[in-house]
């Protein structure tokens, strides 16, 4: 992959801010190798089959043909008891126990300063918590106070923008709950604009189809044009009036892999890991 080097130079500064999506854990394997971490739409596939009433049955497979997955959401969680919903998060994400990926292990590595992640497993949050990064690094849910206190610290940081598994009812799945943590939490969006007018952002395993980020994206790009890109990786084949409406309306420079070769993104994190560590090296030196 080609790595451009501004990007490595903000990564060894530390001005750029990784954000983790859900392709960045798709590769992690639960403790007996039975399973891997669902992607959204495997989530909600999951969520149906345990929880559907059949009157809707219709109606959600139209909307999974649509890949309407916030409206999916919609749908399945206004039918299912909390305490039900609990427990499925529950048996998805915690009790598999599953293991850092090939990414995970990279963006540690990379060590920035603040990792925004809108995943709710805690693979990631519990591996920059043991080892040689035990105790450098705290974790902040949308809904808590320390994070102001958290960036102006010098610990690291990893933000997690739609809540965690350790609290199933603050989770942000569908259209609803988008808006009620919105609404409920309003400093941390500011907090979350601040970040991305002020910083370089990193996006790993994301698709830039999140509402909430391609607003913030947006406003950001309108209100302080810069010449200083975002950056993305991104499947090859994507559109090239995608790429072009991402970078015309997000400021995001395209970094492409062969599609389907989750391997070779491994391979490639691992390599800019190596050039940032070198790069840090050469000037402390």
């Amino acid at each position: 992959m080609d790595w451009p080097r501004a990007l490595i130079v903000e990564l060894a500064a530390r001005r750029c801010a990784v954000f983790l999506g859900a392709g960045g854990s798709a590769g992690c394997v639960s403790a007996d190798g039975a399973s891997r971490l669902p992607t959204w739409k495997q989530l909600l596939s999951a969520l149906r089959s345990r929880f559907q009433k059949s009157a809707d049955a219709l109606l959600l497979d139209e909307l999974f043909e649509k890949d309407r997955y916030l409206d999916i959401a919609e749908v399945l969680l206004a039918g299912i008891p909390s305490a039900d919903f609990a427990g499925f998060i529950r048996d998805s994400f915690v009790v598999p126990h599953f293991q850092p990926s090939a990414v995970h292990k990279a963006i540690l590595t990379l060590d920035p300063k603040l990792v925004l992640t809108t995943n709710w497993d805690e693979v990631y949050d519990h591996y920059c918590q043991s080892g040689d990064a035990r105790d450098g690094y705290h974790v902040c849910r949308y809904y808590e106070d320390q994070i102001v206190s958290t960036l102006r610290s010098p610990v690291r940081a990893v933000v997690k923008a739609h809540g965690c598994v350790t609290k199933p009812s603050h989770i942000v799945l569908s259209r609803s709950q988008y808006f009620h943590a919105r609404q409920g939490h309003p400093l941390f969006y500011r907090i979350l604009d601040s970040v991305f007018l002020t910083n370089t952002l990193f996006f790993v395993g994301y698709s830039l189809t999140d509402p909430d980020i391609q607003l913030i994206l947006e406003n950001a790009s309108i209100a302080a044009p810069s010449s200083h890109p975002h950056y993305a990786v991104l499947p090859r084949g994507t559109h090239p009036a995608l790429v072009e409406a991402a970078k015309a309306a997000y400021n995001i420079h395209v970094i492409e892999y062969p599609a389907g070769d989750h391997a070779a993104v491994d391979t490639g994190l691992a390599e800019l890991a190596l050039a940032v560590e070198n790069y840090r090296e050469s000037y402390s030196a």
